[in-house]
Protein backbone atom coordinates (compact mmCIF):
# COMPACT_ATOMS: atom_id res chain seq x y z
CA UNK A 1 0.00 0.00 0.00
CA UNK A 2 1.36 3.31 -1.20
CA UNK A 3 2.14 5.47 1.94
CA UNK A 4 0.99 8.97 2.38
CA UNK A 5 4.16 10.49 1.74
CA UNK A 6 4.76 8.55 -1.54
CA UNK A 7 1.13 9.34 -2.21
CA UNK A 8 1.04 13.36 -2.34
CA UNK A 9 3.97 13.79 -3.94
CA UNK A 10 2.43 11.82 -6.96
CA UNK A 11 -0.50 13.73 -6.34
CA UNK A 12 1.45 16.53 -6.86
CA UNK A 13 3.11 15.51 -10.00
CA UNK A 14 0.02 14.77 -11.54
CA UNK A 15 -1.55 18.26 -10.33
CA UNK A 16 1.46 20.23 -11.99
CA UNK A 17 2.00 17.94 -15.52
CA UNK A 18 -2.49 18.43 -15.81
CA UNK A 19 -1.74 22.24 -15.07
CA UNK A 20 1.19 22.24 -17.22
CA UNK A 21 -0.73 21.15 -20.41
CA UNK A 22 -4.43 22.69 -19.85
CA UNK A 23 -2.36 26.36 -19.60
CA UNK A 24 -0.65 25.24 -22.71
CA UNK A 25 -4.45 24.76 -24.58
CA UNK A 26 -5.71 27.49 -23.14
CA UNK A 27 -2.61 30.03 -24.27
CA UNK A 28 -2.86 27.88 -27.54
CA UNK A 29 0.11 26.56 -27.67
CA UNK A 30 -1.68 23.65 -28.44
CA UNK A 31 -4.31 23.96 -30.69
CA UNK A 32 -7.26 22.45 -31.67
CA UNK A 33 -6.46 19.02 -33.53
CA UNK A 34 -2.67 19.11 -32.55
CA UNK A 35 -1.25 15.92 -31.89
CA UNK A 36 0.29 15.62 -27.91
CA UNK A 37 3.14 13.80 -27.66
CA UNK A 38 2.70 10.15 -26.90
CA UNK A 39 2.72 9.05 -22.65
CA UNK A 40 5.81 7.19 -22.96
CA UNK A 41 7.61 10.15 -24.38
CA UNK A 42 5.96 12.79 -22.26
CA UNK A 43 7.10 10.86 -19.26
CA UNK A 44 10.49 10.07 -20.00
CA UNK A 45 10.58 14.10 -21.03
CA UNK A 46 9.24 15.32 -17.84
CA UNK A 47 11.28 12.30 -15.57
CA UNK A 48 7.92 10.72 -14.38
CA UNK A 49 6.48 7.61 -14.60
CA UNK A 50 4.24 6.78 -17.27
CA UNK A 51 1.16 5.55 -15.54
CA UNK A 52 1.43 9.62 -14.19
CA UNK A 53 1.24 10.68 -17.39
CA UNK A 54 -1.56 8.33 -18.44
CA UNK A 55 -3.29 9.33 -15.37
CA UNK A 56 -3.13 13.33 -16.27
CA UNK A 57 -4.42 12.35 -19.97
CA UNK A 58 -7.43 10.78 -18.97
CA UNK A 59 -8.44 13.33 -16.79
CA UNK A 60 -8.24 15.77 -19.61
CA UNK A 61 -9.80 13.50 -21.91
CA UNK A 62 -12.76 13.24 -19.32
CA UNK A 63 -13.16 16.76 -18.76
CA UNK A 64 -13.27 17.42 -23.20
CA UNK A 65 -9.91 19.04 -23.02
CA UNK A 66 -8.94 15.63 -24.68
CA UNK A 67 -9.85 13.21 -27.31
CA UNK A 68 -8.53 9.99 -27.90
CA UNK A 69 -8.71 8.53 -30.71
CA UNK A 70 -7.62 5.19 -31.33
CA UNK A 71 -4.54 3.87 -33.24
CA UNK A 72 -3.96 7.36 -34.05
CA UNK A 73 -3.14 8.96 -30.46
CA UNK A 74 -4.10 11.95 -28.19
CA UNK A 75 -5.44 14.76 -29.79
CA UNK A 76 -6.64 18.37 -28.37
CA UNK A 77 -10.32 18.82 -28.82
CA UNK A 78 -11.95 21.87 -30.96
CA UNK A 79 -13.18 24.39 -27.74
CA UNK A 80 -13.96 26.74 -29.57
CA UNK A 81 -12.99 30.40 -28.64
CA UNK A 82 -10.76 30.22 -26.03
CA UNK A 83 -11.53 33.28 -23.33
CA UNK A 84 -8.08 32.57 -22.44
CA UNK A 85 -5.46 32.64 -24.68
CA UNK A 86 -2.91 35.45 -25.82
CA UNK A 87 -4.46 37.00 -28.93
CA UNK A 88 -1.91 38.25 -31.13
CA UNK A 89 -2.93 39.54 -34.49
CA UNK A 90 -0.66 37.94 -36.62
CA UNK A 91 0.99 35.18 -34.06
CA UNK A 92 1.26 31.50 -34.31
CA UNK A 93 0.97 29.44 -31.10
CA UNK A 94 3.88 29.90 -28.65
CA UNK A 95 6.99 26.96 -29.18
CA UNK A 96 8.03 26.59 -26.19
CA UNK A 97 8.40 28.41 -22.54
CA UNK A 98 9.10 32.00 -21.95
CA UNK A 99 12.11 33.69 -21.97
CA UNK A 100 14.04 32.62 -18.54
CA UNK A 101 11.24 30.84 -17.16
CA UNK A 102 11.72 26.78 -16.65
CA UNK A 103 8.93 24.80 -18.75
CA UNK A 104 8.85 21.34 -17.16
CA UNK A 105 7.35 21.23 -13.91
CA UNK A 106 10.30 19.37 -12.55
CA UNK A 107 14.04 20.71 -12.08
CA UNK A 108 16.30 20.41 -15.71
CA UNK A 109 19.41 18.76 -14.77
CA UNK A 110 20.82 18.77 -18.20
CA UNK A 111 23.04 21.39 -19.99
CA UNK A 112 20.77 24.00 -20.46
CA UNK A 113 21.63 27.41 -22.56
CA UNK A 114 18.62 29.05 -21.24
CA UNK A 115 19.92 33.25 -21.89
CA UNK A 116 20.42 35.74 -19.74
CA UNK A 117 20.72 33.67 -16.59
CA UNK A 118 23.73 33.98 -14.27
CA UNK A 119 26.24 31.48 -12.77
CA UNK A 120 24.64 29.73 -9.76
CA UNK A 121 28.05 28.46 -8.55
CA UNK A 122 29.95 32.03 -8.60
CA UNK A 123 27.50 33.67 -6.51
CA UNK A 124 29.77 35.57 -3.83
CA UNK A 125 28.51 34.01 -1.02
CA UNK A 126 30.96 34.73 1.59
CA UNK A 127 30.73 38.59 0.99
CA UNK A 128 27.19 38.13 1.09
CA UNK A 129 26.56 36.22 4.15
CA UNK A 130 29.10 39.00 6.01
CA UNK A 131 26.83 42.30 4.56
CA UNK A 132 23.93 40.31 5.07
CA UNK A 133 24.96 39.46 8.83
CA UNK A 134 26.04 42.70 9.70
CA UNK A 135 23.36 44.46 8.37
CA UNK A 136 20.94 42.15 10.76
CA UNK A 137 23.10 42.79 13.74
CA UNK A 138 23.15 46.72 13.08
CA UNK A 139 19.36 46.53 12.40
CA UNK A 140 17.28 48.34 15.28
CA UNK A 141 14.19 47.21 16.97
CA UNK A 142 11.86 49.17 14.56
CA UNK A 143 13.85 47.61 10.86
CA UNK A 144 11.95 43.87 11.97
CA UNK A 145 8.72 46.23 11.56
CA UNK A 146 6.89 47.79 8.86
CA UNK A 147 8.74 49.86 6.28
CA UNK A 148 7.24 53.30 6.33
CA UNK A 149 8.14 54.28 2.52
CA UNK A 150 7.22 51.88 0.27
CA UNK A 151 10.07 53.12 -1.78
CA UNK A 152 12.48 50.88 -0.14
CA UNK A 153 15.34 51.62 2.09
CA UNK A 154 16.41 55.49 2.04
CA UNK A 155 20.03 53.71 2.54
CA UNK A 156 19.68 51.45 -0.51
CA UNK A 157 18.31 54.31 -3.03
CA UNK A 158 21.25 56.74 -1.95
CA UNK A 159 24.14 53.69 -3.00
CA UNK A 160 22.04 53.02 -6.27
CA UNK A 161 22.04 56.99 -7.24
CA UNK A 162 25.66 56.65 -7.15
CA UNK A 163 26.59 53.21 -8.79
CA UNK A 164 24.41 54.23 -11.54
CA UNK A 165 25.94 57.80 -11.92
CA UNK A 166 29.00 56.07 -12.42
CA UNK A 167 28.20 53.19 -14.71
CA UNK A 168 25.18 54.18 -16.60
CA UNK A 169 25.64 58.04 -16.79
CA UNK A 170 22.13 58.25 -14.89
CA UNK A 171 21.72 61.01 -12.74
CA UNK A 172 18.64 60.97 -10.62
CA UNK A 173 17.76 61.32 -6.57
CA UNK A 174 16.87 59.01 -4.49
CA UNK A 175 13.17 60.61 -4.06
CA UNK A 176 12.91 59.09 -7.41
CA UNK A 177 13.68 55.45 -7.05
CA UNK A 178 11.91 52.91 -6.31
CA UNK A 179 12.86 49.45 -4.98
CA UNK A 180 10.81 46.34 -6.18
CA UNK A 181 10.75 42.86 -6.48
CA UNK A 182 12.98 42.32 -9.52
CA UNK A 183 12.26 44.40 -12.48
CA UNK A 184 9.16 42.44 -12.69
CA UNK A 185 7.34 43.91 -10.30
CA UNK A 186 8.62 47.30 -11.63
CA UNK A 187 7.24 46.55 -15.23
CA UNK A 188 3.82 45.29 -13.68
CA UNK A 189 3.68 48.63 -11.70
CA UNK A 190 4.01 50.51 -14.89
CA UNK A 191 1.56 48.61 -16.32
CA UNK A 192 -1.23 48.77 -13.96
CA UNK A 193 -0.58 52.70 -13.90
CA UNK A 194 0.01 54.08 -17.47
CA UNK A 195 -2.65 50.80 -19.66
CA UNK A 196 -6.27 50.26 -19.07
CA UNK A 197 -7.90 47.88 -21.40
CA UNK A 198 -7.92 48.58 -24.83
CA UNK A 199 -5.21 50.85 -24.76
CA UNK A 200 -1.95 49.91 -27.08
CA UNK A 201 1.24 49.47 -25.81
CA UNK A 202 4.61 49.13 -28.65
CA UNK A 203 7.08 46.55 -27.88
CA UNK A 204 9.96 44.89 -29.72
CA UNK A 205 9.88 42.09 -31.54
CA UNK A 206 10.98 39.65 -30.65
CA UNK A 207 10.85 40.01 -26.81
CA UNK A 208 10.30 38.13 -23.48
CA UNK A 209 7.41 36.71 -23.16
CA UNK A 210 6.80 36.54 -19.59
CA UNK A 211 7.04 40.58 -19.60
CA UNK A 212 4.78 40.30 -23.09
CA UNK A 213 1.97 38.69 -20.60
CA UNK A 214 2.31 41.58 -18.23
CA UNK A 215 1.47 43.72 -20.78
CA UNK A 216 -1.23 41.41 -21.82
CA UNK A 217 -2.57 40.80 -18.65
CA UNK A 218 -3.95 44.72 -18.54
CA UNK A 219 -6.06 44.24 -21.34
CA UNK A 220 -3.97 46.01 -23.84
CA UNK A 221 -3.12 45.91 -27.22
CA UNK A 222 -0.16 44.66 -28.13
CA UNK A 223 1.73 46.63 -31.41
CA UNK A 224 4.92 44.91 -32.60
CA UNK A 225 7.89 46.46 -34.08
CA UNK A 226 10.46 44.65 -35.55
CA UNK A 227 14.11 45.11 -34.63
CA UNK A 228 17.76 44.48 -36.44
CA UNK A 229 21.46 44.96 -35.38
CA UNK A 230 20.95 48.68 -34.49
CA UNK A 231 17.52 47.39 -32.20
CA UNK A 232 13.87 48.90 -32.40
CA UNK A 233 12.75 50.38 -35.73
CA UNK A 234 11.87 53.45 -34.43
CA UNK A 235 10.30 54.72 -38.42
CA UNK A 236 7.66 51.86 -37.91
CA UNK A 237 6.18 53.18 -34.66
CA UNK A 238 2.53 54.52 -35.58
CA UNK A 239 1.30 57.59 -35.87
CA UNK A 240 -1.98 56.37 -34.91
CA UNK A 241 -2.96 54.63 -32.63
CA UNK A 242 -0.87 56.53 -30.14
CA UNK A 243 0.42 53.75 -27.75
CA UNK A 244 0.79 55.18 -24.18
CA UNK A 245 3.97 53.40 -23.96
CA UNK A 246 7.02 52.13 -25.68
CA UNK A 247 8.68 48.72 -24.19
CA UNK A 248 12.63 48.56 -25.54
CA UNK A 249 15.63 47.01 -24.09
CA UNK A 250 18.08 49.26 -25.74
CA UNK A 251 21.48 48.69 -24.16
CA UNK A 252 21.24 44.88 -25.70
CA UNK A 253 18.02 43.78 -27.06
CA UNK A 254 16.35 40.68 -25.78
CA UNK A 255 16.70 38.30 -27.54
CA UNK A 256 18.59 39.83 -30.80
CA UNK A 257 21.51 41.59 -28.74
CA UNK A 258 21.73 44.59 -31.17
CA UNK A 259 21.82 48.49 -29.26
CA UNK A 260 19.75 51.07 -29.91
CA UNK A 261 21.61 53.75 -31.88
CA UNK A 262 21.81 56.77 -30.89
CA UNK A 263 20.12 57.70 -34.00
CA UNK A 264 17.53 56.30 -33.11
CA UNK A 265 17.13 57.03 -29.46
CA UNK A 266 16.74 60.49 -30.61
CA UNK A 267 14.36 60.03 -33.05
CA UNK A 268 12.38 57.59 -29.98
CA UNK A 269 12.25 60.37 -27.66
CA UNK A 270 10.99 62.64 -30.22
CA UNK A 271 8.35 60.64 -30.73
CA UNK A 272 7.36 60.46 -26.84
CA UNK A 273 7.16 63.77 -26.87
CA UNK A 274 4.88 64.24 -29.97
CA UNK A 275 2.70 61.46 -28.69
CA UNK A 276 2.59 61.68 -24.85
CA UNK A 277 3.76 58.19 -24.86
CA UNK A 278 6.44 56.87 -21.82
CA UNK A 279 9.19 54.60 -22.68
CA UNK A 280 9.74 51.85 -20.55
CA UNK A 281 13.66 51.31 -20.66
CA UNK A 282 14.32 47.66 -19.39
CA UNK A 283 18.47 47.39 -18.89
CA UNK A 284 18.38 43.69 -17.20
CA UNK A 285 22.44 42.65 -18.37
CA UNK A 286 24.32 45.82 -19.85
CA UNK A 287 26.55 45.53 -16.82
CA UNK A 288 28.54 42.64 -18.99
CA UNK A 289 29.58 44.80 -22.08
CA UNK A 290 32.69 43.06 -24.01
CA UNK A 291 32.81 45.47 -26.97
CA UNK A 292 34.20 48.85 -26.55
CA UNK A 293 32.80 51.53 -24.23
CA UNK A 294 30.07 50.80 -21.43
CA UNK A 295 26.44 51.93 -23.02
CA UNK A 296 24.82 54.52 -21.30
CA UNK A 297 21.34 54.48 -20.09
CA UNK A 298 18.72 56.09 -22.40
CA UNK A 299 17.49 58.11 -19.59
CA UNK A 300 20.45 59.77 -19.86
CA UNK A 301 18.83 62.09 -22.62
CA UNK A 302 15.44 62.55 -21.37
CA UNK A 303 14.59 62.14 -17.70
CA UNK A 304 10.62 62.96 -18.39
CA UNK A 305 9.36 60.32 -20.74
CA UNK A 306 11.97 57.64 -19.78
CA UNK A 307 11.19 55.22 -16.85
CA UNK A 308 14.65 52.94 -16.20
CA UNK A 309 13.98 49.71 -14.98
CA UNK A 310 17.16 47.33 -13.66
CA UNK A 311 17.72 44.58 -11.82
CA UNK A 312 20.26 42.81 -9.66
CA UNK A 313 19.04 38.95 -10.89
CA UNK A 314 22.00 39.13 -13.18
CA UNK A 315 24.69 41.05 -11.67
CA UNK A 316 24.11 39.27 -8.34
CA UNK A 317 21.39 36.28 -8.06
CA UNK A 318 17.83 35.61 -9.07
CA UNK A 319 16.63 34.37 -5.40
CA UNK A 320 17.26 38.06 -4.18
CA UNK A 321 14.51 39.07 -6.06
CA UNK A 322 15.49 43.13 -6.09
CA UNK A 323 15.24 45.23 -8.54
CA UNK A 324 14.13 49.39 -9.01
CA UNK A 325 12.94 51.46 -11.01
CA UNK A 326 14.33 55.85 -11.91
CA UNK A 327 10.82 57.23 -12.13
CA UNK A 328 9.76 61.07 -13.65
CA UNK A 329 9.01 63.36 -10.49
CA UNK A 330 5.37 63.17 -11.50
CA UNK A 331 4.34 59.70 -11.80
CA UNK A 332 6.57 59.14 -8.34
CA UNK A 333 3.51 59.38 -6.21
CA UNK A 334 0.71 57.41 -8.29
CA UNK A 335 3.69 54.93 -8.19
CA UNK A 336 4.14 54.46 -4.93
CA UNK A 337 0.41 54.63 -3.77
CA UNK A 338 0.18 51.64 -6.34
CA UNK A 339 3.57 49.59 -4.65
CA UNK A 340 1.86 50.39 -1.05
CA UNK A 341 -1.31 48.65 -2.24
CA UNK A 342 0.88 45.82 -4.41
CA UNK A 343 3.01 44.75 -1.32
CA UNK A 344 3.04 47.39 1.81
CA UNK A 345 6.87 47.67 1.07
CA UNK A 346 9.48 45.11 0.27
CA UNK A 347 11.43 42.86 2.44
CA UNK A 348 13.92 45.79 4.09
CA UNK A 349 16.82 43.30 5.78
CA UNK A 350 17.70 42.07 2.09
CA UNK A 351 17.77 45.90 0.68
CA UNK A 352 20.18 47.11 3.87
CA UNK A 353 23.09 43.66 3.00
CA UNK A 354 22.59 45.03 -0.52
CA UNK A 355 23.20 48.53 0.26
CA UNK A 356 26.16 47.84 2.33
CA UNK A 357 26.94 44.92 -0.15
CA UNK A 358 27.82 48.28 -2.88
CA UNK A 359 28.77 50.65 -0.57
CA UNK A 360 32.21 48.24 0.58
CA UNK A 361 32.72 47.75 -3.15
CA UNK A 362 32.01 44.15 -3.16
CA UNK A 363 29.53 44.51 -5.76
CA UNK A 364 32.18 46.19 -8.24
CA UNK A 365 34.22 43.68 -7.36
CA UNK A 366 32.31 40.49 -8.19
CA UNK A 367 30.96 42.42 -11.42
CA UNK A 368 34.41 42.70 -12.79
CA UNK A 369 35.07 39.47 -11.68
CA UNK A 370 32.13 37.99 -13.54
CA UNK A 371 32.92 39.79 -16.81
CA UNK A 372 36.11 37.90 -17.36
CA UNK A 373 34.26 34.65 -16.20
CA UNK A 374 31.62 35.38 -18.78
CA UNK A 375 33.84 36.91 -21.20
CA UNK A 376 35.53 33.37 -21.11
CA UNK A 377 32.59 31.40 -21.43
CA UNK A 378 31.60 33.62 -24.46
CA UNK A 379 34.46 32.92 -26.46
CA UNK A 380 34.39 29.40 -25.86
CA UNK A 381 31.19 28.77 -27.05
CA UNK A 382 32.22 31.45 -29.86
CA UNK A 383 34.83 28.99 -30.68
CA UNK A 384 32.82 25.53 -30.53
CA UNK A 385 30.37 27.30 -32.63
CA UNK A 386 32.92 28.07 -35.52
CA UNK A 387 35.50 24.76 -35.17
CA UNK A 388 32.03 22.52 -35.21
CA UNK A 389 30.17 24.51 -38.41
CA UNK A 390 33.04 26.96 -39.63
CA UNK A 391 31.28 29.69 -41.91
CA UNK A 392 27.87 27.73 -41.57
CA UNK A 393 27.25 29.47 -38.68
CA UNK A 394 26.63 33.29 -38.16
CA UNK A 395 26.78 34.84 -34.53
CA UNK A 396 25.84 38.20 -33.39
CA UNK A 397 24.41 39.87 -30.58
CA UNK A 398 27.48 38.60 -28.22
CA UNK A 399 28.88 42.42 -27.43
CA UNK A 400 27.38 42.10 -23.74
CA UNK A 401 24.87 39.88 -21.90
CA UNK A 402 24.94 36.54 -20.97
CA UNK A 403 24.17 34.82 -24.51
CA UNK A 404 24.40 35.24 -28.28
CA UNK A 405 22.30 34.56 -31.04
CA UNK A 406 23.78 31.71 -33.63
CA UNK A 407 21.68 31.83 -37.19
CA UNK A 408 22.51 28.97 -39.81
CA UNK A 409 21.11 29.53 -43.25
CA UNK A 410 18.79 26.82 -44.61
CA UNK A 411 17.99 25.83 -41.25
CA UNK A 412 14.71 25.83 -38.92
CA UNK A 413 15.06 24.65 -35.40
CA UNK A 414 11.12 23.33 -34.49
CA UNK A 415 9.63 21.35 -31.43
CA UNK A 416 10.87 18.17 -33.22
CA UNK A 417 14.58 19.44 -33.03
CA UNK A 418 14.13 21.01 -29.36
CA UNK A 419 12.50 17.33 -28.33
CA UNK A 420 14.85 15.36 -29.75
CA UNK A 421 17.51 17.24 -28.26
CA UNK A 422 15.89 17.51 -24.93
CA UNK A 423 15.35 13.61 -25.00
CA UNK A 424 19.65 13.86 -25.01
CA UNK A 425 19.31 15.73 -22.01
CA UNK A 426 20.39 19.47 -23.97
CA UNK A 427 18.29 22.40 -23.67
CA UNK A 428 17.51 24.94 -26.85
CA UNK A 429 15.89 28.10 -27.21
CA UNK A 430 14.83 28.83 -30.31
CA UNK A 431 14.80 32.54 -31.54
CA UNK A 432 11.36 32.26 -32.82
CA UNK A 433 9.92 31.47 -29.76
CA UNK A 434 10.42 34.73 -28.61
CA UNK A 435 9.26 36.28 -31.80
CA UNK A 436 5.31 37.94 -31.83
CA UNK A 437 5.11 37.86 -35.64
CA UNK A 438 6.02 34.33 -36.72
CA UNK A 439 8.24 33.13 -39.61
CA UNK A 440 11.20 35.49 -39.03
CA UNK A 441 13.71 33.95 -36.93
CA UNK A 442 13.25 30.04 -37.57
CA UNK A 443 16.96 29.58 -38.21
CA UNK A 444 18.13 31.30 -35.13
CA UNK A 445 18.52 30.05 -31.49
CA UNK A 446 19.62 31.74 -28.27
CA UNK A 447 22.44 30.73 -26.51
CA UNK A 448 22.90 31.60 -23.01
CA UNK A 449 26.54 30.48 -21.63
CA UNK A 450 26.09 32.02 -17.71
CA UNK A 451 25.25 29.19 -15.88
CA UNK A 452 27.53 26.07 -17.64
CA UNK A 453 30.38 25.00 -17.20
CA UNK A 454 33.31 25.07 -20.37
CA UNK A 455 32.32 21.46 -20.60
CA UNK A 456 29.00 21.47 -21.30
CA UNK A 457 29.39 24.18 -23.74
CA UNK A 458 31.82 21.80 -25.91
CA UNK A 459 29.06 18.91 -25.27
CA UNK A 460 25.96 20.97 -26.41
CA UNK A 461 27.45 22.27 -29.37
CA UNK A 462 28.30 18.75 -30.18
CA UNK A 463 24.96 17.57 -29.76
CA UNK A 464 23.62 20.13 -31.93
CA UNK A 465 25.80 19.20 -34.69
CA UNK A 466 24.46 15.91 -34.67
CA UNK A 467 20.82 16.09 -33.99
CA UNK A 468 19.90 19.72 -35.63
CA UNK A 469 17.81 19.57 -38.55
CA UNK A 470 19.76 20.25 -42.08
CA UNK A 471 23.73 21.79 -40.34
CA UNK A 472 26.07 20.79 -42.11
CA UNK A 473 29.70 20.36 -40.46
CA UNK A 474 32.35 21.65 -41.40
Amino acid sequence: MMNRSSSGAAETKSKRIYDLLRERIFQNRYAAGDRLPSTRDLSGELGVSRSTVVEVYEQLIAEGYLESRPGSGTYVANLGKRQRSEAFPHAAKEDGAPAGLPENPVPFRGIDFRPSFPALDSVPVRKWKEAALTALDQASAADFGYAEDPAGREDLRVILCRLLLHSKGIRCKPSQVIVTSGATQAIALLCRLLLQPGDVVATEDPMAPFIRQIFVSTGAELLPVPVDEHGLRVEELPATPRPKCVYVTPSHQFPLGGILSIGRRFQLLEYARQTGCYVIEDDYDSDFRYEGMPIHALRELDEERVVYVGTFSKTLFPALRIGYMIVPHHLLDPLLRLKRLMDMHGPTLPQAALARFIAERHFERHVARMKRVYGKKRSLLIACLRDTFGNGVRISGDAAGLHLIAEWPDCRFDSRTVALLERQQIRIYPAERYAIVRGKHENRLVMGFGNLAESQVEEGVRAIAEIGPGIIRR
